[in-house]
C-alpha cells in the first residue's frame, strides 16, 4: 500500500529561495529513487522558513530502508541539511478519506 512521507522543513531565515532553488534542481535524484510515486513541496506564507514536503512511497520500506540507505540520499539531504534550522522529523500516513 503506497503511503506518504511528510516532514516539515525549517531552513534558516533568508535562506528560504536558496533552499527552493536547490530542492528544485536536484529533485531528480528523488524522483529517480526506488519506489518514489509523488513529491510535493510546499513553502509556508505565515510561517518564514517553514516548507512542508510529502513524499509518496510505494511502501514505508521504499523510503527507510531503499532510499535512506541509497548513494542519492546522502547526496540529497547533504545539499539540503546545511540549509536546515532544525532538523526533519518524517512521518508516513495512508489516506483514509480523499475528498474534495
Amino acid at each position: 500500500m503506497a503511503v506518504w512521507e511528510i516532514a516539515q522543513l525549517t531552513v534558516g531565515q533568508g535562506k528560504e529561495d536558496e533552499f527552493e532553488s536547490l530542492f528544485r534542481s536536484n529533485l531528480q535524484i528523488l524522483k529517480k529513487a526506488d519506489g518514489c510515486l509523488d513529491v510535493k513541496l510546499s513553502r509556508a506564507v505565515d510561517r518564514k522558513g517553514t516548507f512542508l514536503l510529502l513524499v509518496k512511497w510505494q511502501s514505508v520500506e521504499h523510503h527507510t530502508e531503499l532510499f535512506v540507505q541509497s548513494d542519492g540520499f546522502t547526496k540529497f539531504t547533504g545539499l539540503l541539511a546545511p540549509l536546515f534550522s532544525a532538523p526533519p522529523d518524517p512521518f508516513h500516513v495512508v489516506e483514509v478519506i480523499g475528498e474534495l
